[in-house]
């Protein structure tokens, strides 16, 4: 055991050392090292060490001390062993008495210096560290054990020191022990069977000492610690030197007690040295009274602690707990001895004594006035070095010591921390590509910047706590599902992303995501959570001005986060424009401020400010403030919006955007159990595609306040409007009352005619806004989109009505044609559809001046009328027959008469519509010629009778409508023709007019509110057809004649082409027209026949007809047969 020693008598010798780079320390392995003798057990630590490049040897390693020494011993030839070679030249004192403890035993030694200094791994042998000390360690050759007589076995008292030694004691006698001698030249280490001298590590140094060596090998300092276990990751093991400081390692200490005073430096360093007892501890006892602060000696050399305390003593003494071991001073086993730096929120250190009178001698504790310390000093031995790591910083001028087993060194394959590990201060870095995991009962305290970007993973009951300069930044997440302490970092810090169901401590830090994507389920606090489990060696946050001031808090950087847990943290929640933060859980306590996106469906207690979105159902129960961008809400564009709860304020200001989402049944709603503010922000009613459709007259509360609304919006829009909206026909209304604030759907500034491109369109459209937007009719046209509008406006256009007279009057051309063709028979020119029945001569010859005539013909036509950009395309149908009769009486002339009947359908399947007609027609012609030139006319009366069917479809509007009324087509035509032969082929240039009138009756639809009335109307309008008729004639047998025929022609319509209607609809509303599919302007005419006469009253034939025009086809065939009688 090392102390004060009574006599110190050294030499200084001023040199230099040269040091490995302090950007990382060295990492030099101590050997734990137990001694028993005689029932008693001692713990030492050594340490393995050559010099001059000589043999390796052990050393006690004692920070008691400042002084190495080495044992040389005594030999006949005067040279020095292997373990230390002496280099020539080199200088080395006379002897001196190095006395310890009361002065009655030491070593005879002499100073000299080593050029440099080798450590090694006792167990492997690898060499760790070599320095060069070429400016010269000191270091202290030792000669001989010397002790007085009485400490002396007899058989071992060898010559007499001279008392005119330098550093004895005149008054008394030292003798040399042999055993100690005896031991060397045996081979084995002379002091305790282990040890060949003593390494001083102390930070201290006495005038004219030559200093402990770690101080002369670093001007930063070093580190002491044996507090690991035999599966501590790191290059030394249990026990560990580091030599160096780094930033990294001294973030590890989380007490750091100052020096007394710097008194001196060390020699090659440099470095600052203190007194031997330099740092101040207060101490207890059982959880008793506290000392006042001691100077205390960390004294790894000494196997027990003594405390220099009479006040502790008379404590300890009057609670009967001391004596057991036979020792007045020494306190029993099984109580606690409570170890405090006398420094600002120091940890506190607990050691349970050991029993004096046997075993374990470490943790023996003895009090008062004792022969080692002044009166309230204390020397704390190896104990302490076994319970801490201890942090020798000689640049800062304080000792350090923390519960963790320190290390630097580097990982690079991942990490797993277990519980047997103890709790591990890792200053060095971590990096490549795998995890790092702290398993269960796993502690781990990390200091330095790593560069790993594996994933973190926290198991139940683990710790891991980041520090100093300490980062993680890189780790793709941290799963936390034990402990994460941010507390101790110089900055914060920053990670990825955060998940799991544990819980982080934040202290006074911000702890930041930068590319969060993950769940967090588990609580964030300032400090631990009471009754959450803590390991007696993590310190607590120290939160700066108290629990009631605000500390720490949390920064969404980027990606999107989710806390579903319970936090409760005073500072910050920041959420940047590139970030997202959905809460299902709580914030307590802390700030939100959101300049990304806010999703709460959760709890916050302090007020929120945004300039981002805030959106979700949850409850703001202090307040929001939005100062510009979104709230909202639920979730952004969702069906209906959803409902959140704002206790105390809620204010939006000018720049704010209030966003309602509104559905079928419910809006958006802001209930506020507090007062409401709006200065003037903007309200946005928003229905989707994927919303439930508004309705005309719909009532949505949006914002209610139990303390008063103040303010309104100072802008209202809503993509209910506008030409490519879902809704262009509503927009939003906005009710203030003293509570609350509601939208009101109501019908747009934008007209129906706005809607339509058609004339129909527009007439329909102008009839509908004319109506009351919740007439029966209006109502569900409100709720389409332009395109939907457009459907409606056709659909409820009774369009069939108009195109139906397209249809008559093109039927009429059917009649007049074949009435045409009888009479150009009758005055004998081939190709005539009908036959004449009398007088023909034996030569087939046709006599036009004779007889009567009876006559039939079939017909039937098929008809398209293409679409306009007003009118739907018409199909049409029609078929029937004529009967007629003539009489050649009136020379020249041929007068006849005809009745017909003929039935046609039309369809506009564009406006699901259709109908037919019933047709009976009346009529009168006359023909005559002068030679070649005929001339024909006629007129006809026809009878209509028409019905209706007409489907309306339109939003949730349906209707069907049907009609039956009458109408008549007058028609007077003339045709003139011009015939001439060409060889066997006859041709006939004609021309020909027609005058039309088509009336239609009035007409009341039967059907629901989209059943219309209709007024009666009449239409004039003219033909004018040029073109040519061609035929030949051509005998078969004796009997047959067949005449193949052919017509093209030209044909122009005059008048009104286009159809109309004039209308209302019945369930009220003022008149519109519309107007139907159009006639055909122009047209080319073609027609292709044969007739046979194949007996001499029989005559049979059939002809295609063909009208084409634009937009307009017509096909036809006819059939006749004539009998003469």
């Amino acid at each position: 055991m090392i102390n004060l020693r009574r006599v110190i008598t050294r030499l200084f010798m001023a040199s230099c050392v040269f040091y490995p780079s302090i950007l990382h320390a060295t990492d030099i392995p101590l050997d734990i090292i137990n001694e028993a003798e005689d029932g008693f057990s001692f713990t030492r630590l050594g340490i393995n060490a050559g010099v001059n490049n000589g043999d390796p040897k052990e050393y006690l390693f004692d920070t008691g001390s400042d002084s190495f020494n080495i044992a040389v011993g005594m030999n006949s030839n005067g040279t020095m062993p292997s373990w230390f070679p002496q280099n020539t030249g080199t200088a080395i004192s006379s002897p001196y008495g190095y006395m310890y403890g009361d002065g009655t035993y030491g070593y005879l030694q002499s100073d000299t210096t080593a050029s440099n200094i080798q450590f090694y791994n006792s167990v492997t042998g690898n060499k760790v560290a070599d320095y060069d000390t070429s400016g010269g360690l000191g270091v202290a050759v030792i000669q001989a054990s010397i002790a007085t007589e009485d400490r002396i076995n007899s058989d071992d008292i060898g010559q007499q020191i001279s008392p005119d030694t330098p550093g004895l004691d005149p008054s008394q006698a030292y003798y040399q022990d042999l055993s100690w001698q005896r031991s060397l030249d045996a081979g084995a280490a002379p002091d305790e069977n282990h040890f060949y001298g003593i390494m001083g590590a102390g930070d201290f140094i006495y005038p004219g000492d030559n200093g402990g060596v770690p101080g002369q090998l670093t001007k930063s300092g070093y580190i002491v610690e044996a507090n690991g276990t035999a599966t501590t990751p790191g290059n030394c093991g249990a026990s560990c030197l580091i030599v160096g400081l780094t930033p990294a390692l001294r973030a590890q200490f989380f007490t750091q007690v100052p020096w007394r005073s710097v008194i001196g430096s060390f020699p090659l360093s440099g470095a600052n040295a203190g007194r031997q007892f330099d740092s101040m501890f207060k101490y207890a006892l059982d959880n008793g009274q506290s000392t006042r602060a001691m100077p205390t000696l960390l004294d790894s050399g000494t196997p027990m602690i003594i405390v220099g305390s009479n006040d502790l003593l008379d404590q300890a003494s009057n609670a009967g707990a001391t004596g057991s071991d036979g020792y007045s001073n020494d306190v029993d086993p099984g109580h606690t001895l409570s170890i405090t730096g006398n420094t600002a929120n120091a940890q506190t250190v607990s050691i349970t004594t050991g029993d004096g009178a046997q075993g374990d001698q470490t943790n023996v504790l003895t009090l008062g006035s004792n022969i080692y310390t002044p009166d309230n000093y204390t020397l704390e031995g190896v104990s302490f070095f076994l319970h801490n790591a201890v942090m020798y910083d000689l640049e800062n001028a304080v000792t350090g010591y923390t519960p963790f087993y320190v290390s630097d060194a580097d990982f690079s394959d991942g990490l797993n921390v277990s519980s047997d590990m103890g709790a591990l201060g890792l200053a060095g870095v971590i990096s490549g590509s795998k995890d790092v995991n702290i398993q269960s009962g796993g502690i781990a305290y990390l200091t330095n910047s790593n560069s790993y970007t594996g994933a973190t993973n926290i198991a139940d009951k683990g710790w891991l706590g980041i520090g100093g300069p300490g980062s993680i930044a890189q780790s793709s997440v941290v799963n936390v599902n034990g402990t994460f302490d941010i507390a101790h970092s110089d900055a914060g810090q920053t990670i990825r992303s955060l998940s799991g169901n544990g819980q982080v401590v934040l202290g006074d830090n911000t702890l930041l995501l930068s590319q969060a994507q993950d769940v967090f389920s588990g609580s964030i606090r300032d400090d631990y959570a009471d009754g959450s489990t803590r390991a007696d060696m993590v310190p607590v946050p120290i939160l700066t001005g108290g629990a009631d001031q605000t500390h720490g808090g949390i920064i969404i950087a980027g990606g999107r986060e989710t806390f579903s847990g319970n936090n409760s943290y005073s500072g910050k929640t920041g959420i940047t424009s590139d970030a997202e933060l959905i809460l299902t859980g709580k914030i307590d306590k802390s700030v939100v401020e959101n300049a990304g996106r806010f999703e709460n469906n959760g709890e916050t207690t302090a007020m929120v400010n945004s300039t981002g979105i805030v959106s979700g159902n949850g409850l703001f129960a202090g307040g929001l403030t939005v100062k510009q961008g979104i709230v909202t809400p639920g979730a952004v564009l969702t069906n209906g919006g959803g409902n959140m709860a704002v206790s105390q304020n809620l204010v939006l200001d000018s720049d704010a955007t209030y966003l309602t989402q509104v559905g079928s049944t419910s809006a958006s709603m802001i209930t506020v159990n507090g007062t409401a503010q709006i200065n003037g922000a903007t309200l946005v009613s928003l229905a989707t595609a994927q919303t439930g459709r508004p309705a005309l007259g719909q009532h949505y509360d949006i914002l209610t306040a139990s303390d008063g609304i103040s303010g309104q919006f100072g802008a209202v829009k809503s993509n209910l409007t506008g030409d490519s909206a879902i809704y262009p026909f509503l927009t939003t209304g906005v009710d203030y009352k003293q509570n609350v604030v509601s939208l009101e759907v109501e019908r747009s500034q934008i007209t129906f005619t706005s809607a339509a491109q058609s004339r129909n369109e527009q007439n329909v459209a102008s009839t509908l806004d004319r109506l009351s937007p919740t007439s029966s009719l209006a109502l569900p046209a409100t709720l389409l989109n332009f395109a939907g509008a457009r459907n409606a406006f056709n659909s409820l256009s009774g369009e069939i009505h108009a195109s139906a007279r397209t249809a008559l009057i093109q039927n009429a051309t059917e009649i007049r044609d074949m009435a045409i063709n009888r009479m150009r028979l009758a005055d004998c020119l081939p190709g005539a559809t009908t036959a004449k029945t009398s007088n023909h001569n034996s030569g087939a010859v046709c006599d036009s001046d004779e007889g009567q005539t009876l006559w039939m013909q079939s017909y039937g036509n098929w008809s398209k009328n293409g679409h306009t950009a007003n009118a739907a395309g018409m199909n049409n149908s029609v078929g029937g027959f004529v009967l007629g009769g003539e009489t050649s009486l009136i020379p020249r002339w041929h007068i006849g008469a005809l009745v017909g009947y003929g039935h046609s359908g039309f369809s506009v399947g564009e406006r699901s519509s259709s109908g037919h007609s019933n047709n009976v027609t009346l009529g009168g012609y006359a023909n005559t010629n002068w030679d070649r030139l005929g001339l024909r006319m006629g007129a006809t009366y026809t009878w209509d009778r028409l019905a209706t069917r007409r489907k309306v479809l339109y939003s949730d509007f349906t209707d069907q409508q049907s009609s039956r009324y009458n109408g008549g087509t007058t028609q007077a035509f003339a045709d003139i023709g011009y015939r001439f032969d060409i060889g066997r082929v006859m041709v006939e240039p004609f021309g020909n007019a027609a005058y039309i009138n088509q009336h239609t009756n009035a007409f009341r639809e039967q059907g629901g509110a989209a059943a219309l009335s209709g007024h009666a109307l009449s239409t004039n309008m003219a033909y004018a057809t040029f073109g040519s008729r061609l035929a030949s004639r051509m005998t078969l047998g004796k009997t047959t004649v067949l005449t193949p025929n052919a017509t093209i022609g030209y044909r122009h319509a005059f008048g009104t082409i286009t159809p109309s209607i004039r209308q209302n609809f019945l369930s009220g509303s003022s008149d519109f027209n519309v107007s139907g599919v159009p006639l055909a302007q122009n047209s080319a005419m073609v027609s292709a026949g044969l007739q046979a006469q194949i007996k001499q009253r029989l005559q049979l034939g059939v002809s295609y007809t063909g009208q084409y025009g634009t937009r307009y086809s017509e096909s036809g065939i006819k059939g006749n047969i004539s009998w003469i009688f």
